[in-house]
């Protein structure tokens, strides 16, 4: 059906209808498209600092059975229990440190929530944690078009991805 007749049909005009269509976010990933099994991972795109989120999941039956999250800053250092931490390994700034592990806690969190609603565009923000959903979101994405056997076009890119503001409270 074309935009014409569905806005004949709904009763709005020609100009709304294309409006609304033009004004509508981009869909990030079909999740009617079926998955097929095996492992599949997705890169995010790097935050102002470099690094870089990284989503392997595993499918079985079409569905996700497990994911993993992981972010790699841009000197090659995972993003772990030594985040936040000086060169030297001692917590130098305590408020950053907790800060820098309450992201780090979020991986498990944002990787369960991804096997339990099996959709990427489902999973919540964790406060604190917005940038590392958005990378969560853009590599989950990619990991999912991959296991669809879909090409990237470019949607995951339509995510915003937040500064990274060390005077604010997002990590």
């Amino acid at each position: 059906m074309n935009v014409r007749r569905l806005a004949e049909i709904s009763g709005v005009s020609l100009t709304t209808a294309l409006l609304l269509a033009a004004c509508s976010p981009p869909q990030l990933v079909d999740m009617s498209v079926p998955m097929h099994d095996g492992q599949y991972t997705g890169q995010s795109n790097p935050d102002e600092q470099g690094a870089v989120g990284t989503v392997t999941i595993t499918v079985e039956g079409g569905k996700i059975v497990s994911t993993t999250y992981e972010t790699v800053e841009a000197d090659g250092h995972v993003k772990d229990e030594d985040y936040g931490k000086t060169t030297g390994g001692e917590v130098g700034n305590t408020e950053f440190y907790q800060r820098a592990q309450a992201a780090v806690a979020s991986y498990e969190q944002y990787s369960a929530e991804l096997t339990k609603v099996q959709d990427p565009t489902e999973v919540d923000v964790i406060s604190g944690a917005t940038v590392a959903h958005s990378q969560f979101l853009q590599a989950a994405v990619r990991a999912v078009l991959a296991a669809q056997g879909i090409d990237d076009d470019g949607a995951a890119d339509t995510i915003n991805m937040p500064s990274l503001d060390l005077d604010d409270t997002e990590y």
